[in-house]
């Protein structure tokens, strides 16, 4: 059954067209300076892994390295006055928004991309055929090259691990003012451009300082002005941060986007339990299903090691097919991803290549679908239970990717653009 889930992810291999989705993605984005654990040459074997919520020296980021390396984990960790730095790092454009703004525009989308703090030096790593929204006199849409705000630079360092371990840190900087909203000016102007757009895509509600609250409850009175289909990229984050977004602006979203430490965190956080280290199919569909109940989502995708699963509500207004189709896609941008080591763009698609790749497996598939009496759930990757439509797909092993930063991203906004793309 393997060859027939390969010969469909070759099918969907295919140069996008251009001008396909109008899509805004915001809020949080910087730059990303990449290290590869093993060119830095830092001496682990004496230190003592342990995980740490912030580094603000040598020894505590080699203890939160070493915790991440043995544990196979992403962790990230605030950066607080850093008494270290590192040379020949390679610079590109991080934050989720960033990420699917270059991602989304590189094969063939019309993107708006909007961050509070917009420096030159951040501007000159996002595509040039992106737009910016400002206010000049009215309301325009600028190159995004022409639209700095600040001379204000978030960077992150990040640090990967070699190919015989899975996993990164990322040591995260802050800018001080950041909030997840747009400015004033802006939202007096923004349905004009709702009005346009076909999708968005949020993130960086994470990222709040100061005073939370008022931050988060100035996003979600934003987020009631917005009719576009809205999805948010969670991200890992402390207790108190993620109880807020979940209580204030998960109940503004349409659709949410989790991997398997994300969902293991937000269930947690909602039914004070915990999953075992390798979530079920099953068990990402009663999360999912308990999301899109108790928080008005319509419209859930988890992706995993093992699988991605897309639950929506019956009257969801794309079909399951579609969705699995769009999934495809997804996983096929983050794989032409980690193949290039560089954000996956139109002329990747061309065709897909087996060599060092394999699919992960079918038994997680194969246990739903008789779980919940799917004929050929395995096979198909679509199935309807109780009140929610289903579509999942089995995931591509990458053996050896020179690029594992943003691949998340890549395959939420590939997914949920991808099901209203001509052809995904």
């Amino acid at each position: 059954m393997k060859d027939i889930w390969i010969q469909r992810y070759r099918d969907h291999c295919r140069v996008p067209e251009t001008d396909n989705v109008d899509v805004l993605t915001g809020f949080n984005a910087n730059i990303d300076v990449l290290y590869d654990l093993e060119d830095l040459e830092l001496d682990l074997e004496d230190t003592e892994a342990e995980n740490l919520d912030t580094i603000s020296n040598i020894n505590e980021l080699k203890a939160l390295l070493k915790y991440a390396s043995e544990n196979s984990l992403n962790e990230e960790a605030s950066l607080e006055n850093p008494d270290y730095s590192f040379s020949g790092g390679e610079e590109t454009v991080g934050g989720q928004a960033g990420i699917m703004a270059n991602y989304l525009s590189g094969i063939g989308n019309s993107v708006i991309f909007y961050t509070p703090f917009l420096s030159q030096e951040l501007a000159d790593l996002i595509n040039v055929n992106v737009l910016f929204p400002t206010v000049e006199d009215e309301f325009i849409l600028k190159n995004v090259r022409d639209a700095s705000n600040t001379d204000r630079t978030k960077k992150n360092m990040i640090f990967e691990f070699d190919s015989d371990k899975t996993g990164r840190v990322i040591a995260s900087d802050s800018i001080k003012g950041f909030g997840p909203y747009f400015r004033k000016s802006i939202v007096d102007e923004f349905e004009e451009m709702d009005e346009n757009l076909d999708r968005v895509l949020l993130s960086g509600f994470h990222d709040i300082e100061g005073n939370k609250e008022a931050k988060l409850e100035k996003a979600r009175k934003q987020l009631d002005q917005i009719e576009t289909p809205i999805h948010m990229e969670y991200v890992n984050t402390d207790r108190e941060r993620a109880e807020k977004i979940i209580k204030k602006i998960m109940p503004k979203l349409d659709s949410i986007g989790l991997d398997e430490e994300e969902v293991k965190q937000v269930n947690k956080i909602l039914n004070s339990e915990e999953f075992e280290e390798e979530i079920t199919a099953g068990e990402a569909f009663e999360l999912a299903k308990d999301l899109i109940e108790s928080h008005g989502l319509s419209r859930c995708q988890i992706h995993t090691y093992n699988f991605h699963l897309t639950v929506v509500e019956d009257d969801y207004p794309v079909e399951t097919e579609k969705i699995r189709d769009a999934m495809l896609f997804g996983e096929i941008s983050a794989i032409k991803s980690a193949d290039k080591g560089g954000i996956a763009s139109r002329n990747d698609f061309k065709d897909l290549e087996m060599d060092d790749k394999h699919i992960k497996r079918l038994d997680m598939l194969e246990d739903f679908g008789n779980f919940f009496e799917i004929d050929d759930f395995a096979r198909e990757g679509t199935g309807k239970v109780e009140d929610y439509r289903v579509a999942a797909i089995p995931t591509i092993i990458h053996e050896d990717p020179k690029r594992v930063v943003g691949l998340g991203d890549i395959i939420s906004s590939g997914t949920f653009v991808g099901e209203v793309m001509k052809n995904p």
